[in-house]
């Protein structure tokens, strides 16, 4: 080592010797600062609790003084006073709130304040208390309902045996509280607000105080809280889907509650991370009614099975094929398995209604026919259950196909309770029906949510497949399977022109269907059309190769929207019905060696019984079906 090394490498061993003394120096006279006080917490969120941390402190000698927040890398970060004259022992008090010197908020976190004496070189962070920034919320939730699995399933209300539901807990903060919120249908709002009971507690260092009344809290770790069903003046609620929400404040003051609030009104919100879900499991469903059919026919000389939720009650029921007057059958009971005779050996679609509690419940069933039939009628059992709101994993949020693909509240169970006939069935499905019926048309009938689970009947062994109603969502195997058996020769027909332009998933077990995907132009067989227009004129016969519109006098009137068809993927056109823009709203196109056929009027099925044109053209297009 040379000279000129030795002697830096001394310097430097005397600087740090120096700068050691010093600072025991510091550590020895902690007396200069007295009186030091400020809050343990600060939370300048704006919600009137801890907002401003206040300092207060003496100094020993009268000197100016530096005061400022340092983090736990004792970094600056914002700056209180500087060189503010101070007398001997006079308090000073300062105020912070929360910002940099930026005007920034500072990171939530830990801090100490620094003083320092310019005029003596000297500074001292105060070591012997520190605070906290605070102005995330505490996140209690709702472990789960006393007897329902987590994440399986949601409660329900009013419960057979007249108990109310128990939800257990985890708070961790201080003034708990919880209410009961109606997430659906309509707007979510409060109806009833609840005590939260047997709550375990720390047994030290537990009470925190209000800085706006001087009250004192005990921390709460756990507790339990029961609803009966009621709302806060008394009254039973109305049947929806309900969740409980627990709130709790942490140390700063800071309210939190799960599922976590969202807006000024703190009601719950679906997480933000995509899945769409309300976090916990604090889902409760009201339901004094409820029936769950089969999507499945059942086949020929057997019963149609049902379950029947009355929540114990004895009920009424009626069992009535469509397109008849008198009902099938009658009777009364109390089991929640009901089974019942279709009493004929044709094909059909029935209507069971079931009364109980001051409710009454329709839902459809289904029943084969005794032999194989040439057509093969599809209705849209996906889509049924797609927008059937009902809260499979019990979080508090009914679960429909209408949400994100990611979204679990988009993942459903494929057969569920209904607590009333499907959307669109009195509109597009029964007049099909009964046109069927009553034109004595024989067919098979099955669901597109039988089909892609593989029960029921196929489509191979048909000449022809009816799709009645609309089908919004469909699997992407059937898809494939459709187009396969058009293009082997099969003819299909489809009423409603906006069907299968949206994909689902079925899981490989066939019990959930999830991911549902966005609106596509070209739905599931291949037709492009961009949506409803209004009609410039009726549609009138421009072409057919294939007597599509025989028995009609080529001009349907009385339509006032249509889906213009801009094409077919594979296909050519064989018979086509134009408005006076030259929109192609009926058209027949031939696939391979099968045909194609869509009416383009989303009203069609809703005029069979009162318009002779329509009916004649639904005539021609079941001639081509069953052929």
């Amino acid at each position: 080592m040379t000279r000129a090394a030795r002697i830096v490498f001394l310097l430097l061993v005397v600087a740090t010797a120096a700068s050691f003394f010093v600072a025991q120096r510091l550590k020895n006279q902690p007396a200069v600062f007295q009186g030091v006080y400020y809050s343990p917490v600060l939370s300048p969120n704006g919600d009137g609790r801890y907002e401003r941390l206040k300092l207060r402190f003496r100094i020993k000698r009268s000197t100016p003084v530096t005061v400022e927040v340092v983090n736990t890398d004792n970094e600056a970060v914002a700056t209180l006073a500087r060189d503010r004259p101070a007398q001997k022992y006079k308090r000073i008090a300062l105020e912070w709130d929360g910002r940099n010197d930026d005007g920034r908020l500072v990171k939530d976190g830990r801090y100490r304040i620094k003083f320092t004496l310019p005029e003596e070189g000297r500074s001292v962070v105060w070591q012997k208390a520190s605070f906290a920034v605070q102005t995330a919320p505490p996140e209690p939730r709702v472990r789960r309902i006393v007897g329902i699995p987590p994440r399986r399933t949601t409660a329900l209300l009013p419960s057979v045996g007249g108990d109310p539901v128990e939800a257990v807990v985890t708070l961790r903060g201080w003034e708990p509280s919880a209410r009961v919120v109606r997430t659906g249908p309509g707007t979510p709002r409060v109806v009833r607000t609840l005590a939260v009971e047997d709550v375990a507690r720390p047994s030290t260092g537990t009470r925190l105080r209000d800085p706006r009344d001087g009250k004192r809290y005990r921390r709460a770790d756990a507790g339990r809280v029961r609803w009966d069903g009621k709302t806060d003046d008394g009254r039973p609620a109305p049947d929806g889907t309900y969740v409980i929400q627990v709130c709790v404040r942490n140390r700063a003051g800071v309210l939190g509650c799960g599922p976590r609030a969202s807006g000024k009104d703190g009601l719950p919100a679906p997480d933000e991370d995509g899945r769409g879900r309300l976090r916990g499991n604090g889902g409760v469903t009201v339901r004094r009614l409820g029936v769950q059919p089969s999507p499945v026919p059942v086949k020929a000389g057997n019963r149609i099975g049902f379950y029947v939720d009355s929540r114990g009650a004895a009920y009424d029921w009626t069992l009535r094929r469509v397109g008849t007057r008198r009902p099938v059958a009658s009777g009364r009971s109390r089991k929640p398995a009901l089974k019942v005779s279709p009493r004929s050996s044709r094909a059909g679609v029935y209507r069971l209604t079931v009364t109980a509690n001051g409710r009454r419940v329709t839902v459809p069933a289904l029943a084969g026919d005794a032999r194989r039939q040439s057509v093969l009628v599809v209705l849209p059992g996906i889509t049924w259950q797609g927008l059937n709101a009902v809260d499979d994993d019990g979080d508090g949020l009914a679960n429909t196909l209408t949400g994100a693909e990611t979204s679990r509240a988009s993942r459903i169970r494929s057969e569920r309770v209904m607590a009333g006939l499907p959307a669109g069935f009195d509109a597009a499905v029964q007049p099909a029906i009964e046109w069927l019926v009553r034109h004595r048309k024989r067919f098979e009938v099955t669901t597109d949510l039988a089909l892609a689970q593989g029960r029921g009947p196929k489509l191979d062994g048909h000449k022809g497949v009816l799709l009645v109603g609309e089908a919004r969502w469909t699997t992407p195997q059937n898809g494939e399977a459709l187009r396969a058996y058009v293009r082997r020769g099969g003819v299909v027909a489809g009423l409603d022109p906006s069907g299968l332009r949206r994909g689902v998933e079925l899981a490989q077990d066939g019990g959930q269907l999830r991911e549902p995907g966005p609106f596509e132009a070209t739905n599931a067989l291949g037709v492009r059309s961009k949506g409803a227009v209004r009609l410039d004129g009726p549609p009138q016969n421009d072409k057919d190769d294939i007597g599509l519109f025989d028995g009609t006098d080529g001009r349907f009137d009385g339509y006032p929207v249509g889906w213009p068809a801009e094409g077919v993927e594979g296909g050519q056109a064989v018979a086509t019905a134009v408005d006076r823009r030259d929109h192609v709203i009926i058209a027949a196109y031939k696939i391979g060696d099968g045909f194609l056929i869509r009416t383009g009027l989303p009203t069609f099925a809703g005029r069979l019984a009162r318009d002779a044109d329509t009916s004649d053209l639904m005539e021609s297009a079941w001639r081509r079906l069953s052929r």
